[in-house]
Formats: C-alpha cells, structure tokens, sequence
C-alpha cells in the first residue's frame, strides 16, 4: 500500500516532472487509471466536482489502498495534485 507521505512526494509540484509522454490524452490516463484501481464500491465517482480549468477527483483516503509504485509515476507525469481538503485534482 501506498502511504499518504509517498503519494504527496510523488505529486509535490516542486519535484515531480509532468507531461514526459506527449503522445497521450492525460486527463483520460488519470481518470482511467483512478477508475480500473478503486472498486467501485469505494468511490463511486472518480470525478467529484468540476470548475473552469479543475477537475477535483477523488479523496486521497479512497485512492492510498489500491495504488502502486508504478500508478504514481502515471498520476505525477499527468500533472495530478493533492488540494488543501485532500482530493486529488488536475487542471484542464
């Protein structure tokens, strides 16, 4: 399991270098990614509110349990930050 420490290291905006692959959709890796590792039951939409230019996603404690190593190199290279209430969001 992913602790709460490893995830805010691997989206800290002064570390993480996003957009290496420029050749994807990112908004759809992220939500797709977030989706195909969080049953269902747990977090029924990955999407949980939206504003011009932000999409906030799921709770920090929804996602911790069910990402890896490798799921975070994904979620920082789509640019995916961690907002002061604990979502996880993106800008569009």
């Amino acid at each position: 399991m992913i602790t709460r420490q490893k995830l805010l290291s691997a989206l800290d905006g002064d570390t993480k270098n996003p957009f290496q692959n420029k050749n994807i959709d990112h908004h759809v890796i992220a939500i797709t990614l977030l989706r195909e590792r969080i049953p269902y039951e747990v977090c029924k939409s990955i999407i949980a509110t939206a504003q011009h230019g932000q999409i906030w996603l799921c709770d920090v404690d929804d996602c911790l349990p069910y990402l890896t190593d490798a799921d975070l190199s994904v979620l920082a290279d789509c640019n995916i930050s961690i907002d002061g209430f604990d979502s996880l969001y993106l800008f569009i």
